[in-house]
């Protein structure tokens, strides 16, 4: 008769954290993409397509355009209405439309007092622009933000990476009356007592052992699988355990079903 079993980490645990791990990883490059460059292009759409409003309101009312207003920027560096300041507040992208003078879709007087919504339709097309702008532009604060939740973002991930780690190295196992489980190392008659109420109710696969008054997890999701129906590596591991163990047993319930 085999006195030993030793439970490795299923294939569906490292699923599992694989699956948040990825979901938080593409969660923080989000986050740190929007603060390095997506709230500042953002910016630039949003500040064109109010240039271009305003523009088309000149226009419409029939003003005389400059030569010299038609050479400044599409979007200007100085303040130009109430919250437009545009440098430092509101960042901007580096080489952005701020760079050059007027395009020629706004500076066409006669096309932007007909419709300047459709000058803007061209230039958003020619510069591959979303049509429709963000509500309001995004200040150095909103940005800072992205900053600080990709950094959370990116922590979680060295969390889970550690755990991955950890999980991987460990097993849970019995050798003769010599348990190891969840890091930890002791022999069958340390242990107090046994709280099974989780580990076939539900097929949670969670036992927990108390030794020395510290209580220790028995994880059969985690290593092995414990379902008694598959005869899995962790239910072998408890039945194996049960038999060399005297003492307290709290509420051990087999099934030999799935949970409805």
């Amino acid at each position: 008769m085999n006195d030993s079993i030793s439970c490795r980490p299923t294939l569906d645990t490292f699923v599992r954290f694989g699956i948040v791990l990825a979901a938080f990883f593409g969660f923080g490059l989000y986050f740190f993409y929007d603060g390095s460059a997506g709230y500042r292009k953002a910016n630039e759409v949003y500040f064109s397509y109010q240039a271009f409003a305003t523009l088309g309101a000149e226009a419409s009312k029939s003003l005389a355009w400059s030569t010299g207003q038609l050479e400044k920027p599409l979007i200007a560096a100085e303040q130009v209405e109430g919250e437009w300041m545009v440098e430092g507040k509101y960042p901007l992208p580096r080489n952005c439309a701020a760079t050059s003078s007027t395009p020629p879709e706004a500076a066409d007087h006669a096309a932007m007092s007909k419709s300047w919504a459709d000058c803007w339709m061209a230039y958003s097309a020619r510069m591959h622009f979303p049509l429709k702008p963000a509500e309001h532009a995004y200040d150095t604060a909103a940005i800072r933000e992205q900053w600080l939740a990709g950094g959370v973002c990116m922590g979680i991930c060295c969390i889970i990476l550690f755990f991955i780690i950890r999980t991987s190295k460990r097993t849970m196992g019995i050798d003769g009356t010599t348990v190891t489980a969840a890091g930890q190392t002791f022999d069958v008659s340390e242990i107090s007592r046994l709280d099974l109420r989780q580990w076939g109710k539900g097929f949670k696969g969670i036992a927990y052992a108390t030794v020395k008054g510290k209580k220790i997890r028995l994880d059969g999701m985690t290593y092995g699988g414990f379902n008694p129906a598959a005869n899995q590596p962790a239910e072998s591991f408890m039945q194996m355990l049960l038999a060399r163990y005297k003492g307290e047993i709290l509420e051990y319930e087999r099934k030999d079903s799935t949970a409805d």
